[in-house]
């Protein structure tokens, strides 16, 4: 029998990932993978953002959230200094992660951003 693990193939998260981000998408985006703890109503937990844009960000998190949630997370830079964002749960795809639009971003946090996203662009 082969060894099968619950939940959909990765190649069928990504297809979902894909065409659920290009419909929402309006800020080019990098795939950079970072450290962050996240904050939200079932508590606190170490997550990954996996790509970002200067108006969101992809968590992988397995963390049960609803779309439309307000979350805080903390991204460690690539410089070891860690920026504290705010979020809105745009879409959820269980057991993989979600993606969320940046709230009350500030100049300086829009700039912080924009310097790694240059910085990282392929």
């Amino acid at each position: 029998m082969p060894n099968h693990k619950p939940g959909r193939p990765a190649k069928e998260k990504k297809d979902i990932y894909n065409a659920m981000s290009e419909n929402l998408r309006k800020n080019e985006r990098i795939n950079i993978p970072l450290e962050a703890i996240l904050e939200f109503s079932s508590g606190k937990r170490e997550v990954r953002v996996s790509d970002l844009s200067i108006g969101g960000c992809f968590i992988d998190s397995i963390g049960q959230v609803l779309e439309g949630e307000l979350v805080i997370f903390t991204v460690r830079m690539s410089t070891d200094q860690w920026l504290k964002l705010n979020g809105k749960v745009k879409y959820v795809l269980p057991n993989s992660g979600f993606g969320l639009s940046f709230t009350d971003l500030t100049e300086e946090e829009q700039n912080i951003i924009q310097q790694l996203i240059l910085e990282h662009k392929e």
